[in-house]
């Protein structure tokens, strides 16, 4: 994968959405963000911010103990 990885396990509501946030910033057009989240609240939050904010969420994945967002930042 040509992305990068942002672990937000142990954060708590509103923290991954943030995190996910700033480090989109920081990235270039067609990149790829995977996002590691605990959070049950982000399983909500960031399908719905990718959709407002326009990125592409590729996939989410439910891990042994956290969910994995792959998200592409907006061209």
């Amino acid at each position: 994968m040509d992305g990068i990885i942002l672990d937000c396990r142990g954060m708590t509501c509103s923290g991954p959405l943030m995190a996910t946030a700033q480090k989109m910033k920081k990235l270039k057009a067609g990149q790829l963000l995977e996002v590691w989240t605990d959070d049950l609240a982000a399983e909500f939050d960031l399908p719905a911010w990718c959709q407002e904010a326009g990125h592409t969420l590729v996939a989410i994945e439910p891990r042994e103990d956290y969910y994995s967002f792959l998200i592409r930042k907006k061209s």
